[in-house]
């Protein structure tokens, strides 16, 4: 297929595009810079996505995009309206134009913080585990952008036939397994920050190729978790500490497990995460620390 990827120069865009040439696709990068290590084969295209004028000639030459290209948080120097005016800005073009050429296929970089459960925020689950029905509750302007662009997809999926594929992502790491890491997820945490949930950047980039493969009809959100928390201690007894208001998991739930439920991303792509730093360290031979080292760090 031909697959335009927005953003195809920034930290999981470059793995997208290598991922999607790597399964035989024809790949434009749409950025506003060059990729520091281009992947050859990618075309390269300088654009600003919020203006449909120079957006459309290019999606007219695709049958698929992968929209990454808004600004990935609200904790850099712009200002909260201008995180919102340009992401939510570009994300409309974007999917309009999409729907408006009739393309194949849209995947639409959501955010598991339009969930209100990540960055500090003090929003409760409606319940443990979780999966994508989760209500979302944006606690600041970059989520609140994402649960808008949600529901403009799901808008013009049902008035046009678009099939929108939503990826709702935890924090995204690119690092591999080292010593120093393993180092740090010794120390007790201060704190439980999206329930300790990642997804690898090389898992993230198969689910987007996996994604413009298998269409499907409407719009769908999916989540993408690592099986395991990014943690050596126990997750009930961390959101214990620091999250007492939460709902419990269940008795039986595994120790390490993720909260967040993928079982729709393995039934409708076929995906399944491979990488998961705990298993890195148990091949290691590294001990994990009792609940009551945890617990006696705390007091």
């Amino acid at each position: 297929m031909r697959v335009a990827v927005t953003g195809g120069s920034g930290r999981i865009g470059t793995y997208v595009v290598r991922e999607l040439l790597s399964r035989g696709h024809e790949v434009m990068n749409l950025d506003r810079r060059a990729a520091k290590d281009p992947p050859k084969g990618a075309r390269f295209v300088f654009i600003d996505l919020g203006r449909r004028e120079l957006v459309q000639p290019i999606f007219e030459q695709v049958d698929a995009v992968c929209h990454l290209g808004e600004i990935p948080s609200a904790n850099g120097p712009m200002s909260p309206e201008e995180v919102y005016a340009q992401n939510t800005r570009a994300g409309a073009v974007v999917l309009q134009t999409a729907a408006d050429l009739k393309l194949e296929r849209v995947i639409y970089t959501s955010s598991c913080q339009a969930y209100g459960m990540w960055e500090g925020s003090a929003t409760t689950p409606a319940t443990l585990p979780f999966d994508e029905t989760q209500p979302l509750r944006p606690h600041n302007a970059y989520a609140l952008g994402k649960a808008a662009m949600e529901a403009y997809a799901r808008l013009v999926a049902e008035q046009s036939g678009l099939s929108v594929a939503i990826f709702r992502l935890p924090w995204v790491p690119v690092e591999e397994y080292s010593h120093a890491q393993a180092v740090l997820l010794r120390e007790p945490p201060a704190k439980t920050d999206g329930f300790a949930t990642y997804c690898h950047v090389i898992d993230v980039a198969k689910a987007y190729a996996l994604a413009v493969e298998r269409r499907r009809p409407g719009c769908e959100a999916y989540h993408f978790s690592a099986a395991e928390i990014l943690s050596l201690y126990p997750l009930a007894a961390r959101l214990a500490a620091h999250h007492p208001a939460y709902p419990k998991l269940p008795d039986d739930w595994p120790v390490f497990k993720s909260p967040m439920t993928t079982a729709k991303a393995r039934e409708h792509l076929g995906w399944e995460p491979t990488w998961n730093f705990l298993h890195f360290y148990r091949r290691r031979g590294g001990e994990f620390p009792a609940v009551s080292d945890f617990n006696a760090a705390r007091t």
